[in-house]
């Protein structure tokens, strides 16, 4: 069966690299990281269950562990595998004196979650759904294995945009297709609002704007400080909002409750 196009992580190693070390301490957290874990520490019971889809390097981790007030559980999948064995390197054991339990990390696919309905207390999505082609049945499935909460983040604009980015080498099919692409896509809020209000179970769905962040952590200075070489596609803050390339990012955090 033929890959398809949009699929680009498996040849791209060097993402779950940073990954790791971000999970190592070797590059710091990513803000959203730190604000993801302190949303979720205020929806967490004690020994809630915690699914992280698209989990990458588990990086999440390193601020769940610091924010979270009550014992919880932890699964991570990953379409990638690479990205799930660097995870497995990076948290080989709970931290001493922490409040995370079981940690597992499994390859899966968010169009097919290989987990019941209902099966985990908080679902969290970060930095996935702009990447697909499609986000219906992945936020179907993210609903169906929610038990209270699912926290998503992507971006949501007053308008919808399909974006590619074409990446190198720079090829395209007579159809005008790249070879060679990722999805940067954008959903209108009134479009995630209806679809998710739409699934079974949902009792609310809330859409807040991303703006608990500090723009000095944000852009090439934590590459530079690490010594690694700063991506071209890095984001930048301008006049207040973030910016990747020649794309105004819309950030958001949609919070489902069931």
């Amino acid at each position: 069966m033929k890959k398809e196009k949009w699929r680009v992580w498996d040849d791209t190693p060097r993402y779950g690299d940073v990954f790791f070390e971000r999970a190592t301490g070797k590059m710091p957290e990513m803000e959203s990281s730190k604000a993801i874990a302190r949303r979720i520490s205020k929806l967490a019971c004690e020994n809630d269950s915690i699914l992280d889809v698209g989990c990458g390097g588990g990086h999440y981790l390193v601020s769940l562990d610091r924010e979270m007030k009550t014992h919880f559980s932890y699964t991570g999948i990953d379409a990638t595998e690479y990205y799930i064995e660097r995870a497995k390197q990076a948290f080989k054991a709970a931290p001493e004196g922490g409040k995370r339990g079981a940690t597992d990390f499994q390859v899966g696919d968010i169009f097919n979650i290989n987990q019941s309905d209902n099966s985990f207390d908080i679902v969290l999505c970060a930095n996935v759904l702009l990447h697909l082609p499609s986000v219906g049945v992945p936020l179907k499935e993210l609903v169906r294995v929610t038990g209270k909460y699912l926290l998503v983040r992507t971006m949501v604009g007053a308008e919808s945009f399909r974006i590619m980015h074409v990446l190198k080498p720079e090829k395209y099919e007579d159809n005008g297709e790249p070879e060679h692409f990722s999805y940067f896509n954008i959903y209108s809020e009134s479009y995630i609002r209806e679809y998710i209000g739409s699934l079974p179970g949902v009792k609310s769905v809330m859409i807040e704007k991303y703006t608990d962040f500090n723009p000095e952590n944000i852009g090439a200075a934590e590459y530079i400080k690490a010594g690694k070489e700063v991506p071209v596609n890095v984001t930048r803050i301008v006049e207040g909002m973030q910016v990747n390339n020649y794309i105004i990012e819309p950030w958001c955090f949609i919070l489902v409750e069931k």
